[in-house]
Protein backbone atom coordinates (compact mmCIF):
# COMPACT_ATOMS: atom_id res chain seq x y z
CA UNK A 1 0.00 0.00 0.00
CA UNK A 2 2.79 2.41 0.86
CA UNK A 3 4.66 1.73 -2.38
CA UNK A 4 1.51 2.08 -4.48
CA UNK A 5 0.74 5.46 -2.93
CA UNK A 6 4.09 6.99 -3.81
CA UNK A 7 4.28 7.78 -7.50
CA UNK A 8 7.14 6.49 -9.70
CA UNK A 9 8.97 4.71 -6.86
CA UNK A 10 12.26 4.37 -8.75
CA UNK A 11 12.30 7.30 -11.18
CA UNK A 12 15.61 7.95 -12.96
CA UNK A 13 17.02 11.41 -13.74
CA UNK A 14 20.01 11.92 -15.98
CA UNK A 15 22.76 13.73 -14.09
CA UNK A 16 23.98 17.11 -15.31
CA UNK A 17 27.57 15.93 -14.75
CA UNK A 18 29.45 12.64 -14.89
CA UNK A 19 30.77 12.12 -11.37
CA UNK A 20 33.58 9.81 -10.33
CA UNK A 21 33.62 8.06 -6.92
CA UNK A 22 36.41 10.32 -5.61
CA UNK A 23 34.55 13.49 -6.62
CA UNK A 24 31.43 12.11 -4.94
CA UNK A 25 33.36 11.40 -1.73
CA UNK A 26 34.80 14.92 -1.74
CA UNK A 27 31.43 16.60 -2.20
CA UNK A 28 29.84 14.50 0.52
CA UNK A 29 32.76 15.19 2.87
CA UNK A 30 32.20 18.94 2.49
CA UNK A 31 28.77 18.48 4.09
CA UNK A 32 30.01 16.15 6.84
CA UNK A 33 32.88 18.22 8.21
CA UNK A 34 33.48 21.91 8.75
CA UNK A 35 36.03 22.51 6.01
CA UNK A 36 38.02 25.69 6.56
CA UNK A 37 41.33 24.54 5.08
CA UNK A 38 42.27 22.10 2.33
CA UNK A 39 44.35 20.02 4.74
CA UNK A 40 41.25 19.19 6.79
CA UNK A 41 39.50 17.93 3.68
CA UNK A 42 42.57 15.98 2.49
CA UNK A 43 43.05 14.32 5.89
CA UNK A 44 39.38 13.32 6.06
CA UNK A 45 39.55 11.71 2.61
CA UNK A 46 43.03 10.24 3.09
CA UNK A 47 44.50 12.02 0.07
CA UNK A 48 47.26 14.57 -0.42
CA UNK A 49 46.61 18.29 -0.12
CA UNK A 50 47.74 18.79 -3.71
CA UNK A 51 45.24 16.20 -4.95
CA UNK A 52 42.45 17.77 -2.89
CA UNK A 53 43.36 21.13 -4.43
CA UNK A 54 43.22 19.55 -7.90
CA UNK A 55 39.76 18.10 -7.28
CA UNK A 56 38.39 21.36 -5.86
CA UNK A 57 39.81 23.26 -8.82
CA UNK A 58 38.21 20.77 -11.22
CA UNK A 59 34.79 21.02 -9.58
CA UNK A 60 35.05 24.80 -9.47
CA UNK A 61 35.76 24.90 -13.20
CA UNK A 62 33.09 22.37 -14.18
CA UNK A 63 30.31 23.13 -11.68
CA UNK A 64 31.19 26.55 -10.18
CA UNK A 65 31.74 24.58 -6.98
CA UNK A 66 32.82 26.48 -3.88
CA UNK A 67 32.49 26.24 -0.12
CA UNK A 68 30.79 28.93 1.93
CA UNK A 69 31.40 29.82 5.56
CA UNK A 70 28.46 30.67 7.82
CA UNK A 71 29.38 33.00 10.71
CA UNK A 72 28.43 32.32 14.32
CA UNK A 73 26.19 35.38 14.38
CA UNK A 74 25.49 35.19 18.10
CA UNK A 75 29.23 35.61 18.80
CA UNK A 76 29.40 38.86 16.85
CA UNK A 77 26.24 40.39 18.31
CA UNK A 78 23.74 39.49 15.60
CA UNK A 79 20.56 37.42 15.45
CA UNK A 80 19.56 35.60 12.26
CA UNK A 81 15.82 35.95 11.62
CA UNK A 82 14.06 34.35 8.68
CA UNK A 83 10.86 35.99 7.51
CA UNK A 84 7.98 35.09 5.25
CA UNK A 85 6.26 38.31 4.19
CA UNK A 86 2.89 37.57 2.57
CA UNK A 87 2.18 39.80 -0.42
CA UNK A 88 -0.37 38.97 -3.13
CA UNK A 89 0.32 41.92 -5.45
CA UNK A 90 3.02 41.20 -8.05
CA UNK A 91 4.07 44.86 -8.07
CA UNK A 92 4.33 45.10 -4.30
CA UNK A 93 6.29 41.86 -4.11
CA UNK A 94 8.83 43.30 -6.52
CA UNK A 95 9.03 46.62 -4.65
CA UNK A 96 9.51 44.85 -1.33
CA UNK A 97 12.08 42.43 -2.72
CA UNK A 98 14.11 45.18 -4.41
CA UNK A 99 14.12 47.50 -1.39
CA UNK A 100 15.00 44.79 1.12
CA UNK A 101 17.79 43.41 -1.06
CA UNK A 102 19.54 46.79 -0.86
CA UNK A 103 19.52 46.91 2.94
CA UNK A 104 22.85 46.04 4.53
CA UNK A 105 21.34 43.74 7.18
CA UNK A 106 19.19 41.68 4.82
CA UNK A 107 21.45 38.82 3.75
CA UNK A 108 19.00 37.09 1.38
CA UNK A 109 15.78 37.91 -0.47
CA UNK A 110 13.67 35.84 -2.86
CA UNK A 111 10.05 35.73 -3.91
CA UNK A 112 8.09 32.58 -3.16
CA UNK A 113 4.76 30.87 -3.54
CA UNK A 114 3.46 27.94 -1.57
CA UNK A 115 0.86 26.42 0.69
CA UNK A 116 0.77 29.58 2.82
CA UNK A 117 0.30 31.98 -0.10
CA UNK A 118 2.74 34.21 -1.99
CA UNK A 119 5.27 36.74 -0.86
CA UNK A 120 8.90 37.55 -0.15
CA UNK A 121 11.24 35.34 1.85
CA UNK A 122 14.13 37.20 3.49
CA UNK A 123 16.83 36.69 6.08
CA UNK A 124 17.55 39.56 8.47
CA UNK A 125 20.59 40.03 10.67
CA UNK A 126 19.36 42.00 13.68
CA UNK A 127 21.92 43.36 16.20
CA UNK A 128 21.52 42.79 19.94
CA UNK A 129 19.01 45.18 21.43
CA UNK A 130 17.37 46.06 18.09
CA UNK A 131 14.48 43.60 18.25
CA UNK A 132 11.93 46.34 18.98
CA UNK A 133 12.98 48.32 15.91
CA UNK A 134 12.72 45.20 13.79
CA UNK A 135 9.22 44.37 15.05
CA UNK A 136 8.15 47.99 14.46
CA UNK A 137 9.37 47.72 10.86
CA UNK A 138 7.30 44.60 10.18
CA UNK A 139 4.22 45.99 11.93
CA UNK A 140 4.49 49.17 9.87
CA UNK A 141 4.56 47.14 6.66
CA UNK A 142 1.41 45.34 7.75
CA UNK A 143 -0.48 48.39 9.04
CA UNK A 144 0.26 50.29 5.81
CA UNK A 145 -0.98 47.41 3.69
CA UNK A 146 2.33 46.49 2.10
CA UNK A 147 2.12 42.95 3.50
CA UNK A 148 -1.03 41.10 4.53
CA UNK A 149 0.80 39.12 7.19
CA UNK A 150 4.25 37.92 8.20
CA UNK A 151 5.94 35.09 10.04
CA UNK A 152 9.32 35.33 11.78
CA UNK A 153 11.56 32.34 12.51
CA UNK A 154 14.43 33.16 14.92
CA UNK A 155 17.25 30.80 13.96
CA UNK A 156 18.62 28.76 16.86
CA UNK A 157 20.88 26.29 15.07
CA UNK A 158 21.81 25.88 11.42
CA UNK A 159 23.11 22.45 10.37
CA UNK A 160 24.01 20.71 7.14
CA UNK A 161 22.03 17.78 5.86
CA UNK A 162 24.62 15.51 4.25
CA UNK A 163 23.96 15.62 0.53
CA UNK A 164 25.39 12.45 -0.98
CA UNK A 165 25.40 9.87 -3.73
CA UNK A 166 23.48 6.98 -2.17
CA UNK A 167 20.90 7.31 -4.98
CA UNK A 168 23.46 7.81 -7.78
CA UNK A 169 24.27 5.14 -10.35
CA UNK A 170 27.88 5.67 -11.48
CA UNK A 171 27.52 3.18 -14.35
CA UNK A 172 24.77 5.21 -16.05
CA UNK A 173 25.40 8.64 -14.49
CA UNK A 174 21.80 8.86 -13.35
CA UNK A 175 20.00 9.61 -10.09
CA UNK A 176 17.55 6.93 -9.04
CA UNK A 177 14.87 8.08 -6.61
CA UNK A 178 13.43 5.38 -4.37
CA UNK A 179 10.88 7.12 -2.17
CA UNK A 180 9.20 3.96 -0.79
CA UNK A 181 12.58 2.82 0.57
CA UNK A 182 13.03 6.22 2.22
CA UNK A 183 9.58 5.96 3.80
CA UNK A 184 10.41 2.56 5.27
CA UNK A 185 13.79 3.83 6.47
CA UNK A 186 12.28 6.75 8.40
CA UNK A 187 9.70 4.56 10.14
CA UNK A 188 12.24 1.84 10.99
CA UNK A 189 14.66 4.33 12.58
CA UNK A 190 12.23 5.94 15.02
CA UNK A 191 12.48 3.31 17.76
CA UNK A 192 16.30 3.36 17.68
CA UNK A 193 16.53 7.16 18.05
CA UNK A 194 16.91 8.61 21.53
CA UNK A 195 14.00 10.69 22.78
CA UNK A 196 16.12 13.70 23.66
CA UNK A 197 16.53 17.17 22.24
CA UNK A 198 17.25 16.92 18.52
CA UNK A 199 20.10 19.37 18.85
CA UNK A 200 22.44 20.43 21.61
CA UNK A 201 22.95 24.11 22.26
CA UNK A 202 26.22 25.44 23.49
CA UNK A 203 26.03 26.83 27.04
CA UNK A 204 25.87 30.59 27.17
CA UNK A 205 29.28 32.18 27.52
CA UNK A 206 30.71 35.67 27.23
CA UNK A 207 30.99 36.71 23.59
CA UNK A 208 34.60 36.71 22.37
CA UNK A 209 36.21 39.97 21.41
CA UNK A 210 36.18 40.74 17.71
CA UNK A 211 37.09 43.70 15.55
CA UNK A 212 36.76 45.01 12.02
CA UNK A 213 39.55 42.75 10.76
CA UNK A 214 37.68 39.66 11.98
CA UNK A 215 34.43 40.80 10.35
CA UNK A 216 36.27 41.58 7.13
CA UNK A 217 37.66 38.03 7.05
CA UNK A 218 34.23 36.52 7.74
CA UNK A 219 32.69 38.66 5.00
CA UNK A 220 35.01 37.13 2.39
CA UNK A 221 34.98 33.59 3.77
CA UNK A 222 31.21 33.65 3.30
CA UNK A 223 31.89 33.95 -0.43
CA UNK A 224 34.65 31.33 -0.54
CA UNK A 225 36.19 29.66 2.49
CA UNK A 226 39.48 29.14 0.61
CA UNK A 227 39.96 32.86 -0.06
CA UNK A 228 43.71 33.56 0.45
CA UNK A 229 44.29 35.68 3.55
CA UNK A 230 47.29 37.35 1.88
CA UNK A 231 45.15 38.75 -0.92
CA UNK A 232 42.65 40.07 1.64
CA UNK A 233 45.42 41.81 3.54
CA UNK A 234 46.32 43.87 0.49
CA UNK A 235 42.69 44.98 0.03
CA UNK A 236 42.37 45.78 3.73
CA UNK A 237 45.58 47.79 3.78
CA UNK A 238 47.32 45.71 6.43
CA UNK A 239 50.08 43.13 6.54
CA UNK A 240 49.47 39.43 5.77
CA UNK A 241 50.97 38.62 9.18
CA UNK A 242 48.41 40.79 10.98
CA UNK A 243 45.43 39.38 9.10
CA UNK A 244 46.71 35.80 9.51
CA UNK A 245 46.96 36.45 13.25
CA UNK A 246 43.31 37.55 13.31
CA UNK A 247 42.28 34.51 11.29
CA UNK A 248 44.08 32.00 13.52
CA UNK A 249 43.61 33.57 16.95
CA UNK A 250 40.21 35.22 16.55
CA UNK A 251 38.14 33.73 13.72
CA UNK A 252 39.19 30.09 14.18
CA UNK A 253 40.12 29.98 17.87
CA UNK A 254 36.96 31.77 18.98
CA UNK A 255 34.69 29.73 16.72
CA UNK A 256 33.42 32.67 14.66
CA UNK A 257 32.62 30.22 11.84
CA UNK A 258 29.49 28.26 12.71
CA UNK A 259 29.73 25.81 9.80
CA UNK A 260 30.69 25.56 6.14
CA UNK A 261 28.71 24.24 3.19
CA UNK A 262 29.51 23.60 -0.45
CA UNK A 263 27.62 25.33 -3.21
CA UNK A 264 26.50 22.37 -5.32
CA UNK A 265 23.48 21.73 -7.54
CA UNK A 266 23.01 18.01 -8.36
CA UNK A 267 20.37 18.86 -10.99
CA UNK A 268 20.03 21.43 -13.77
CA UNK A 269 18.59 24.58 -12.24
CA UNK A 270 16.14 25.10 -15.10
CA UNK A 271 14.68 21.64 -14.41
CA UNK A 272 14.55 22.00 -10.62
CA UNK A 273 12.40 23.53 -7.92
CA UNK A 274 14.35 25.15 -5.05
CA UNK A 275 12.18 24.73 -1.98
CA UNK A 276 11.83 25.46 1.72
CA UNK A 277 9.81 23.12 3.93
CA UNK A 278 8.61 23.96 7.42
CA UNK A 279 7.97 20.63 9.13
CA UNK A 280 6.38 20.11 12.54
CA UNK A 281 7.06 16.67 14.06
CA UNK A 282 5.14 14.71 16.65
CA UNK A 283 8.32 14.19 18.69
CA UNK A 284 12.09 14.45 18.64
CA UNK A 285 12.55 10.76 17.84
CA UNK A 286 10.57 11.23 14.64
CA UNK A 287 12.57 14.33 13.75
CA UNK A 288 15.90 12.59 14.25
CA UNK A 289 14.80 9.53 12.27
CA UNK A 290 13.71 11.74 9.38
CA UNK A 291 16.99 13.67 9.22
CA UNK A 292 19.09 10.52 9.59
CA UNK A 293 17.25 8.96 6.64
CA UNK A 294 17.89 12.00 4.43
CA UNK A 295 21.67 11.77 4.88
CA UNK A 296 23.51 10.56 1.79
CA UNK A 297 20.70 11.46 -0.60
CA UNK A 298 20.34 14.46 -2.97
CA UNK A 299 17.19 15.79 -1.32
CA UNK A 300 18.11 18.62 1.08
CA UNK A 301 21.24 20.53 2.01
CA UNK A 302 20.35 22.31 5.25
CA UNK A 303 18.25 21.99 8.37
CA UNK A 304 17.43 24.99 10.55
CA UNK A 305 16.06 24.69 14.07
CA UNK A 306 14.02 27.66 15.22
CA UNK A 307 12.03 28.64 18.28
CA UNK A 308 8.83 26.63 18.49
CA UNK A 309 6.77 26.38 21.65
CA UNK A 310 4.64 23.27 21.04
CA UNK A 311 6.41 20.62 18.92
CA UNK A 312 9.93 20.16 17.53
CA UNK A 313 10.10 21.87 14.14
CA UNK A 314 12.66 22.44 11.44
CA UNK A 315 13.09 24.40 8.25
CA UNK A 316 14.44 22.16 5.48
CA UNK A 317 15.98 23.61 2.31
CA UNK A 318 16.92 21.93 -0.94
CA UNK A 319 16.23 21.67 -4.67
CA UNK A 320 14.67 18.79 -6.58
CA UNK A 321 13.44 18.06 -10.11
CA UNK A 322 9.85 19.21 -10.46
CA UNK A 323 8.25 15.77 -10.31
CA UNK A 324 10.43 14.66 -7.39
CA UNK A 325 9.29 17.60 -5.32
CA UNK A 326 5.75 16.25 -5.65
CA UNK A 327 7.02 12.86 -4.54
CA UNK A 328 8.64 14.47 -1.50
CA UNK A 329 5.35 16.09 -0.47
CA UNK A 330 3.62 12.72 -1.02
CA UNK A 331 6.19 11.22 1.35
CA UNK A 332 5.42 13.87 3.96
CA UNK A 333 1.68 13.21 3.62
CA UNK A 334 2.30 9.51 4.29
CA UNK A 335 4.49 10.34 7.28
CA UNK A 336 1.57 12.35 8.65
CA UNK A 337 -0.69 9.31 8.23
CA UNK A 338 1.89 7.21 10.14
CA UNK A 339 1.98 9.74 12.98
CA UNK A 340 5.59 10.77 12.32
CA UNK A 341 4.95 14.44 11.67
CA UNK A 342 2.11 16.76 12.57
CA UNK A 343 2.06 19.26 9.72
CA UNK A 344 4.15 20.98 7.07
CA UNK A 345 4.13 24.00 4.77
CA UNK A 346 6.06 24.29 1.53
CA UNK A 347 7.52 27.29 -0.29
CA UNK A 348 8.85 27.27 -3.86
CA UNK A 349 11.63 29.86 -4.10
CA UNK A 350 12.40 31.97 -7.17
CA UNK A 351 16.19 31.70 -7.20
CA UNK A 352 16.52 33.55 -10.52
CA UNK A 353 15.46 36.77 -8.83
CA UNK A 354 17.08 35.99 -5.48
CA UNK A 355 19.80 38.22 -4.09
CA UNK A 356 22.35 37.42 -1.39
CA UNK A 357 24.95 39.45 0.47
CA UNK A 358 27.80 38.71 2.85
CA UNK A 359 28.25 40.07 6.36
CA UNK A 360 27.92 43.91 6.38
CA UNK A 361 31.28 44.50 8.08
CA UNK A 362 31.35 48.17 7.02
CA UNK A 363 28.34 48.79 9.27
CA UNK A 364 30.32 47.94 12.39
CA UNK A 365 31.97 50.60 14.53
CA UNK A 366 34.34 49.34 17.22
CA UNK A 367 33.24 52.13 19.55
CA UNK A 368 29.51 52.24 18.78
CA UNK A 369 28.77 48.69 17.63
CA UNK A 370 26.48 47.80 14.74
CA UNK A 371 24.85 50.73 12.91
CA UNK A 372 21.34 49.45 12.25
CA UNK A 373 18.49 51.59 10.90
CA UNK A 374 15.39 50.29 9.10
CA UNK A 375 13.59 53.64 8.82
CA UNK A 376 15.13 54.66 5.44
CA UNK A 377 14.19 51.26 4.03
CA UNK A 378 10.63 51.60 5.36
CA UNK A 379 10.24 55.08 3.84
CA UNK A 380 11.53 53.81 0.48
CA UNK A 381 9.08 50.91 0.45
CA UNK A 382 6.09 53.07 1.42
CA UNK A 383 6.98 55.73 -1.14
CA UNK A 384 7.40 53.21 -3.96
CA UNK A 385 4.17 51.43 -2.98
CA UNK A 386 2.19 54.68 -2.97
CA UNK A 387 3.61 55.66 -6.36
CA UNK A 388 2.69 52.25 -7.80
CA UNK A 389 -0.84 52.50 -6.42
CA UNK A 390 -1.30 55.99 -7.90
CA UNK A 391 -0.01 54.73 -11.23
CA UNK A 392 -2.48 51.84 -11.11
CA UNK A 393 -5.37 54.18 -10.32
CA UNK A 394 -4.46 56.46 -13.25
CA UNK A 395 -4.17 53.47 -15.57
CA UNK A 396 -7.64 52.23 -14.60
CA UNK A 397 -9.02 55.74 -15.06
CA UNK A 398 -7.52 55.90 -18.58
CA UNK A 399 -9.09 52.54 -19.44
CA UNK A 400 -12.48 53.73 -18.17
CA UNK A 401 -12.18 56.97 -20.14
CA UNK A 402 -11.24 55.07 -23.30
CA UNK A 403 -14.23 52.76 -22.82
CA UNK A 404 -16.58 55.73 -22.35
CA UNK A 405 -15.25 57.38 -25.51
CA UNK A 406 -15.80 54.16 -27.46
CA UNK A 407 -19.39 53.94 -26.25
CA UNK A 408 -20.08 57.56 -27.15
CA UNK A 409 -18.70 57.07 -30.66
CA UNK A 410 -21.01 54.11 -31.18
Amino acid sequence: MEEATLRRPCCRHRSSYDYTPILAKLIEACYRIRVTELKELADFLGISVSYAHHLIKRLKKDLFFKIWAFPSYDKIGLHALRCFLQVESVTQRQILSDSLSRHDFVSYTAQYYGSAGKGVYCEFLVPDGKGTEFTHFLESLRSDGVVSNYAVRPVLVLENVVMGFEWYDFSTNAWIFNWPALLRDVISKIDSCEDVSSHEFEPSAPSPKFDLYDLYILHHLEQDVFTPITSLAIKMGTSPQNLSHHYRNHVRKNGLIRTTRPYWCPFLLEESSPYILEIEFEGTRALRAFLASLNGKPIAYSCTYYEQAIRPSIMLAGALPYDELFNLTDLLDLLMEHGVLKNYDYYIVDVYGAKAKSLPYRCYDEALGWRFDLEPCLREILKATKKAQEGGTKFIARLASAADSEIESV
